[in-house]
């Protein structure tokens, strides 16, 4: 005996076994009951949610012997002739391939005769947006007025091209795509009965595949089934649908997120060199900040965004960390990039400079720092101290305050610092180098005790300080291997300001600062630049190093 797909073995044949239509079969299953049945139906929506399957329910129910009836027995000639397809009385008719007039006009002369056996004749019509405009202005006058024993069933996957003249003679019905959750339980059910092992995550990965179509999602199952046999595990999923390892999607999010080019950039030359799909990896990138945005916002985000709740608290210290402002604009960025890569010829290209845009998306400032900026500057000109005339060579000192030095020459820090076979910069740049992951939170943190045999690294915010704790055993890994010793590594979460302790990238920041605050000083000393100041009235909002060559 042939094989049967799970698609058309598990079809639904009755309102009861359709999933995630519940406003559809309710509504066709009053009408049945009440027998105020229409003469045109127009079913609407994405592939494999259940269009034709409904039609053919419909059929059953109407020309069962039993009925009308909403529960069609499935046992009777008429019922097993339409589930077979083969049935006189119902006629299956494909838009696509008849999109003619003279199709429609052999209808209409078909319509005429009385149904050979059953209680309807019924014509489905499948892709009917794909009909000439003559097909469907043929078609009105017969669709306006059937004869009693005819009903039209039309199905379409885009229903804004069928005439409005054609949608006001029949019921409109819209099949909504399928949940996540509904899927996976569906597969789940499937595989008991037929008697593979499949656990929860595997089937909600490749109920997140089909994106809502109950159809997609049995043939990916009978194509993974080929594939791995009786025993589904999440790595044979992944493999064959070419799923994005999240691993890569958290240190892409990490580099955008830290405006780190380089980081990215290198990322995309490893997927690239893996034969990745970088449409696909676009667009799960997209979901991944989605996801990043539901749970910034929302105080339950797990409804809407199908994930596990290990998951969310994963992601919950990265949504933490980035503004709604910027994730907002990374998925607006993500968007249009992955239609300009479904249409490039180079579609690396197109990535990579995207990327590098988002990268230099800046962080959204707070009112509250900006008014202080301002007031700053008021109070810098009505004090007098940025009179002109003043030589650039004479520029006096930008103040400096604790935290705000420029980075300190290895082996020279406080005397609280690490001993020489500590240097935290060396540790950090050999754990850039191994893993960009880890020296990224790395980077972020600071060496807050030494010993002989002990390290202890602190961190200033939580979300450094989670993000430490869930990469432990790796960061273990990197360090003992760096030092060549045995010693134990333990985190902690303070600030360390009252050591004098920072960051490298805190570091970092201040040189940066510290050399715009002198760029600052220097222009603003320049008459031209106080002469533009006065005559448009206006304060210094930011100034920028474009270098030599501009």
């Amino acid at each position: 005996m042939s094989y049967k797909v799970l698609a058309r073995k598990y079809r639904p044949q009755s309102f009861e076994d359709v999933i995630g239509q519940e406003h559809i079969t309710r509504t066709l299953r009053n009408a049945v009951e009440s027998k105020r049945i229409a003469h045109g139906f127009l079913f609407s929506g994405m592939r494999g949610v259940g269009k034709t399957t409904m039609a053919r329910i419909l059929a059953k129910a109407l020309n069962c012997e039993k009925g009308p009836t909403v529960s069609p027995c499935n046992i009777c000639s008429h019922c097993t002739e339409i589930t077979q397809g083969n049935s006189i009385d119902v006629i299956e008719i494909d838009g696509a391939s008849n999109t003619g007039v003279d199709d429609i006009r052999e209808l209409r002369e078909n319509v005429l005769y009385a149904p050979a056996s059953a209680r309807y004749k019924i014509y489905i019509i499948d892709e009917v947006h794909m009909l000439s405009k003559s097909a469907f202005n043929a078609l009105l006058k017969t669709l306006e007025e059937p004869p009693p024993h005819v009903i039209f069933v039309f199905a379409t996957t885009d229903p804004h091209k069928v005439p409005v003249t054609i949608q006001s003679r029949c019921q409109c019905f819209h099949f909504r795509s399928i949940p996540v959750q509904k899927i996976t339980e569906a597969l789940l059910r499937i595989a008991e009965q037929e008697g593979f092992a499949i656990d929860q995550e595997s089937a909600r990965l490749i109920a997140r595949a089909s994106e809502g179509s109950m159809r997609d999602a049995q043939s990916l199952l009978d194509q993974i089934l080929s594939f791995c046999g009786d025993k589904i595990t999440v790595a044979d999923i992944k493999l064959v649908l070419g799923i994005i390892d999240p691993e890569v999607l958290d240190e892409c999010s990490i580099g955008l997120i830290e405006q780190d080019a380089e980081r990215v950039l290198n990322l995309v030359e490893k997927l690239n060199s893996l034969g990745v799909d970088l449409v696909e990896f676009c667009r799960e990138l997209q979901l991944y900040f989605r996801n990043l945005l539901m749970i910034k916002i929302l105080k339950s985000p797990k409804t809407v965004i199908h994930i596990e709740g290990e998951e969310i608290d994963k992601l919950r210290p990265i949504s933490e960390s980035v503004e709604e402002g910027r994730l907002l604009a990374f998925i607006e960025y993500l968007n249009k990039t992955e239609e300009e890569l479904r249409r490039s010829a180079h579609p690396r290209t197109i990535l990579e400079v995207a990327l590098v845009k988002m990268t230099r998306i800046q962080p959204l400032q707070e009112f509250k720092e900006i008014l202080g900026t301002l007031e700053a500057l008021e109070q810098k000109f009505h004090g007098g101290d940025l009179s002109g005339g003043r030589p650039p060579a004479q520029n006096p000192a930008v103040k400096k305050t604790g935290s705000a030095g420029s980075v300190p020459e290895q082996g020279h820090q406080s005397g609280k610092e690490a001993p020489a076979p500590f240097d935290w910069e060396k540790i950090v740049n050999h754990a850039n180098t191994v893993n960009p992951l880890i020296g990224s939170i790395l980077e972020h943190g600071f060496l807050e005790k030494a010993e002989p045999h002990k390290m202890v690294i602190g961190f200033k915010k939580k979300i450094h300080y989670d993000m430490a704790k869930g990469k432990e055993q790796k960061i273990n890994e990197i360090i003992k291997g760096r030092m060549q010793g045995g010693f134990a590594l333990t985190f902690c979460l303070q600030n360390g300001a009252e050591t004098g302790k920072k960051t490298l990238t805190e570091k970092k920041e201040d040189l940066k600062r510290e050399k715009k605050n002198e760029l600052l000083q220097e222009h603003l000393g320049n008459h031209v630049v106080q002469e533009a100041l006065r005559i448009f009235k206006g304060q210094v909002q930011d100034v920028r190093d474009f270098g030599a060559d501009h």
